[in-house]
């Protein structure tokens, strides 16, 4: 074929080059339909979705309250599963404590601290945790609770603690 022969638009000196028209050709028309089946059931799977999300933020929260009122419990029959209550905890520094107590830490200091820089200084090893707490400087906040719910390592017998000492499998927790 001689380029003379191609449209304009798909001249390129000796290359050809492929151009899209307006009008999708026959080999095009089944990725448009996937795209469009995807598509459908993308949104479909999304409107599903969205009852059961809520719902398992119900039960969890639900849950979590029991945990919290009657303790950790461990539930055999459904694979041995332990649920308990994990705190999680965050950090706050009083900045004008920080800069009275650590005036070479004036660069991690703005309005408030600024968190990443503090961690980079608590890396870099220009102070240390244990400084911070002592100077009263760092607060932990408690700032949710997380639910734990995994399967324990099943053992098959007595767990050898050495010594010639066993102990045996624990079954059932209460606190």
């Amino acid at each position: 074929m001689n380029s003379a022969d191609l449209p304009a638009a798909t001249r390129r000196g000796t290359k050809e080059v492929a151009t899209l028209s307006p009008e999708p050709t026959r080999a095009a028309r089944p990725n448009i339909d996937v795209r469009s089946r995807l598509l459908d059931e993308y949104l479909d799977l999304k409107e599903r979705v969205k009852p059961l999300e809520k719902r398992l933020e119900e039960v969890r929260d639900r849950l979590l309250d029991l945990v919290t009122e009657h303790g950790h419990f461990i539930d055999e029959v459904r694979s041995v599963m332990s649920v308990r209550i994990e705190p999680r905890f965050g950090k706050e520094y009083d900045s004008e404590r920080l800069a009275e107590a650590f005036p070479r830490l004036a660069g991690c200091l703005k309005l408030a601290v600024d968190v990443a820089q503090l961690e980079a200084c608590l890396r870099a090893g220009m102070v240390t945790e244990s400084e911070l707490e002592r100077e009263g400087v760092v607060a932990r906040t408690l700032r949710s609770r997380a639910l734990i719910v995994k399967p324990l390592a099943r053992r098959t017998g007595p767990r050898d603690l050495g010594f010639g000492q066993q102990m045996e499998p624990l079954h059932s927790v209460k606190e």
